[in-house]
């Protein structure tokens, strides 16, 4: 059985009022429901971020076979560090009063809020990559990752009892967003306010 599935913030998963917006401690507002269309299953890869200790800024990340594919590691409060399987740092979070980011998959040093911004009206968040403006949008109980002009999805991120569940469709892979997807779930989901 799935435990609070909501992927913003397990404290709301059993309020059921859709007039409440759930808490999403700055990453994204709630804007209610819109129609998507899901990539055949076949096709998509899942990454399970677990083991937190005591949050998502201090996981595990396994891909196919159970493999681990990331760390994320926080020294501290002012530094989290994305590592890949063989150890070698893919991207760094510095926390501060305007937190920013640096990986390969976002390009130079940057507020995290000016990769992940948010829109003018608060109901989703852009992501720039390879100089493509993708879109993360809540959908019901899913964080959704869509490519300009597109309904299908490019990753889906939700909430179970004990794991955040990223999963990536061929497309996604294709584009090469898997670090980048994986770096926006550990910070949408961080429970910080990134901008």
């Amino acid at each position: 059985m799935v435990y609070g599935t909501d992927p913003f913030s397990a404290q709301n998963a059993t309020n059921n009022d859709p007039n409440n917006a759930p808490s999403v401690f700055g990453a994204l507002p709630y804007p209610g429901s819109a129609s998507s269309v899901d990539p055949p299953l076949h096709t998509r890869v899942t990454f399970r971020f677990t083991s937190f200790n005591p949050t998502i800024l201090d996981c595990s990340v396994f891909g196919p076979n159970n493999e681990t594919y990331y760390r994320v590691v926080t020294a501290g409060q002012a530094l989290t560090l994305l590592k890949n399987g063989a150890g070698q740092n893919v991207a760094l979070i510095e926390w501060q009063s305007h937190p920013t980011v640096e990986a390969q998959a976002v390009g130079a040093k940057q507020p995290v809020g000016k990769w992940l911004s948010l829109s003018p009206d608060r109901r989703v968040r852009g992501m720039i990559h390879s100089r493509v403006q993708y879109t993360w949008a809540p959908v019901d109980r899913f964080l959704l990752l869509f490519a300009p002009g597109s309904s299908e999805w490019l990753a889906r991120v939700t909430k179970t009892y004990d794991a955040v569940l990223l999963e990536l469709s061929a497309r996604a892979i294709e584009l090469g967003l898997v670090d980048a997807a994986v770096l926006a779930t550990v910070l949408l989901q961080s429970g910080r306010s990134i901008g």
